[in-house]
């Protein structure tokens, strides 16, 4: 501007413009000032955390979950006769819990996928946040409606054996939906574990089901380490590349 003549002398009184190293001194202040928190013990930062994200998962999850429990213990009553609790609640937990994590992870359904993935959380501790609450929801919604069913199943071990029914199932089917939303998209996931669904409802029929399905169906070590199998590569699979089909906008290259 010095050379124009009509601005000549104007950066006399100027100083000159700040180089990189006062960018990353702001930077560095920046990233001090907010380190105060992590002074904070690792409970409350937890809680904070799970609270934080329960104000952001949307509504509906919890008011479905209710209602389709609902509507499972009222057919338990309807359908009064022996097997009719197990027969319920073995197809209503491993579904509402299905349909509840599906919904945890990618921008179509988090309206704030974008502003999260910026945050110094980790994706991962964000992802597990939301499992955890979710999936808590609906176990003890499973549990609370097996307390009130299970004066109807007259099984010889009573409430542990109702339990017995679901609880397995219910955590491989949600752990495979999550991996399918995480490498996938939530509509694939839940397709996926409805065909899984839909094949364990076909083994009350008539219709030709595979005897290693029923087997799986249970509460045994097989069905819980498949669950955490599958649970473990969806959380080391989060945030670790592009989804199948899902356009370049948020994840890393």
């Amino acid at each position: 501007m010095n050379e124009w003549p009509e601005l000549s002398g104007i950066r006399d009184d100027i100083p000159p413009a700040p180089g990189p190293e006062a960018v990353n001194a702001a930077l560095t202040r920046s990233a001090l000032d907010g380190a105060e928190t992590w002074s904070r013990p690792r409970p409350y930062r937890a809680w904070a955390l799970l609270a934080m994200e329960a104000r952001m998962l949307r509504p509906v999850i919890w008011l479905l979950s209710a209602l389709v429990m609902a509507v499972a213990i009222g057919a338990g009553y309807a359908l009064v006769r022996v097997e009719a609790a197990e027969f319920v609640l073995a197809l209503a937990a491993p579904l509402v819990a299905a349909a509840g994590v599906a919904t945890l992870y990618g921008p179509e359904q988090d309206d704030a996928f974008e502003l999260v993935a910026v945050t110094p959380t980790s994706p991962r501790i964000v992802l597990l946040a939301r499992v955890t609450l979710v999936f808590g929801y609906d176990l003890l919604l499973a549990l609370l409606a097996s307390v009130v069913l299970a004066p109807l199943s007259y099984l010889p071990a009573g409430l542990s054996s109702l339990i017995a029914t679901w609880l397995g199932p219910m955590a491989a089917l949600a752990a495979l939906t999550l991996l399918l939303a995480v490498c996938w998209n939530p509509g694939g996931a839940m397709g996926g574990a409805l065909a899984v669904w839909s094949l364990y409802a076909l083994t009350f029929t008539d219709a030709p089901v595979p005897e290693s399905l029923q087997r799986l169906w249970t509460t045994g070590p097989a069905t819980v380490g498949l669950a955490l199998a599958l649970a473990i590569a969806a959380v080391i699979m989060t945030g670790a590349g592009e989804p199948i089909r899902r356009a370049r906008a948020t994840h890393r290259s």
